[in-house]
């Protein structure tokens, strides 16, 4: 049973769908934390510094001072930045398979709330150049998510309504803005996950 025929973009997040973040451990040691993972995550996603960061406003040195100084850290700056760097660990296996086998006449591209210090790894050392029609990083357009303004931005800049697209992201409160401006969006983690929604809708 197909869901919905109306697809004409199929948008992906990369962290956690496409990208391995690896386990919460990391995440315990940047943001100096402990707790579930989705409240970890909405710690992250509510932080003033990584919202700087992640929409280009501050420099990758700036966001290690900042964030460091806001989560009380006393992790070496130059430790944490190489952590930091390294923090996405490479693609989940069969992702590059998964968004080749997205149907020719669906619009592929990416919304990702990511910086100046990952994007270079994301898109040369795991590929991802290329393989997408449209990217929308968060740093390069200077909005993120889950505020409003980065989806109407896709929206503008893909001239469709936003029914038609279908969106896939890890984080709930990313799926609910989405959600809630039109969108058909669906939280997944992990690449058969992601699978499952695209099957659902007919785009693979």
């Amino acid at each position: 049973m197909k869901e919905n025929h109306n697809v004409r973009v199929v948008l992906f997040d990369l962290g956690n769908v496409l990208v391995d973040l690896g386990d919460i451990s990391a995440m315990h040691a940047m943001l100096n934390t402990q707790g579930e993972e989705s409240d970890v995550w909405l710690k992250w996603l509510r932080s003033p510094t990584v919202a700087a960061f992640d929409s280009g406003n501050i420099t990758f040195d700036q966001f290690a001072d900042r964030l460091l100084k806001e989560v009380n850290s006393n992790i070496d700056k130059e430790t944490f930045k190489a952590s930091f760097k390294a923090w996405p660990r490479g693609l989940f296996a069969g992702a590059l398979e998964l968004v080749e086998s997205v149907k020719p006449e669906y619009h592929r591209a990416i919304l990702s709330n990511t910086n100046a210090a990952h994007w270079p790894r994301l898109m040369d050392e795991m590929a991802l150049a290329g393989k997408f029609h449209s990217y929308y990083a968060s740093h390069l357009v200077g909005f993120v998510k889950p505020d409003d303004a980065i989806y109407q931005h896709v929206i503008e800049q893909l001239q469709v309504l936003p029914e038609h697209i279908l969106f896939i992201d890890d984080n709930q409160v990313n799926i609910d803005t989405a959600n809630r401006l039109g969108m058909q969006a669906y939280r997944v983690k992990g690449v058969d996950e992601a699978r499952d929604v695209l099957h659902r809708h007919g785009v693979i």
